[in-house]
């Protein structure tokens, strides 16, 4: 293939994502069809098919960018608490700061690709199982950290805790109430993406976090 025709197929395969990505977060997997996508990017009937297969390869591959996102994302807002957790002379008040940063980033993820909060409602509704066969092995980015944060805690005078809660607490407070975005948080005039309200929140959970990771023994 000469070098035109592969930045064209490139070009075609992008597009083909972008507007699969839109349309599967507002209708779901089961609400659209390869041809309508084909068809709102401009593209001919069998194109999705020859880049992707199959309306399952299409959304395979659509998660699998979505997530990859995720999966840089929350490695960069972890890496201040992996760092905390690696310094001997780290204090409560640098844990707090490392978790700021942490939720801070992580939302700010969120609601620049809301895309991967829409979708994983999508996959909760139908059971996951797509989802399961796509991504078999789930993130361990959010344990990894808290692993390393709940081994230093001999050396920095913390109490032990159960990673899973820490896990569990931060995406409650960051993921879940996102993809409650226009129900739960709009019922209490709530808007994450307000950076007043951001602010707010963020200070919220880091004192719920701090509590668990934090208290002294």
């Amino acid at each position: 293939m000469s070098e035109p025709r592969r930045r064209d197929a490139a070009k075609s395969r992008a597009v083909l994502l972008d507007v699969a990505e839109r349309r599967f977060c507002d209708h779901g997997f089961d609400g659209v069809s390869l041809q309508e996508i084909g068809a709102a990017a401009g593209l001919s009937r069998g194109t999705p098919s020859y880049f992707f297969g199959s309306k399952e390869g299409l959304y395979g591959a659509v998660l699998d960018r979505v997530f990859a996102g995720r999966d840089e994302a929350t490695r960069a807002a972890f890496a201040p608490l992996v760092a905390w957790a690696a310094d001997r002379d780290g204090d409560e008040a640098g844990l707090r700061r490392a978790l700021g940063r942490a939720v801070t980033d992580y939302l700010a993820f969120l609601i620049a690709r809301p895309a991967f909060v829409r979708l994983i409602g999508w996959e909760d509704l139908a059971g996951g199982a797509r989802l399961r066969e796509t991504r078999p092995t789930a993130s361990t980015v959010m344990a990894e950290a808290f692993t390393a944060v709940r081994r230093a805690g001999r050396r920095h005078g913390t109490a032990p805790f159960a990673v899973d809660d820490a896990v569990l607490l931060f995406v409650a407070l960051t993921f879940s109430l996102r993809a409650n975005h226009d129900t739960f948080l709009a019922g209490m005039g709530r808007d994450l993406a307000d950076p007043a309200t951001q602010r707010r929140h963020v200070k919220l959970t880091v004192d719920q976090l701090a509590h668990l990771v934090a208290r002294q023994r």
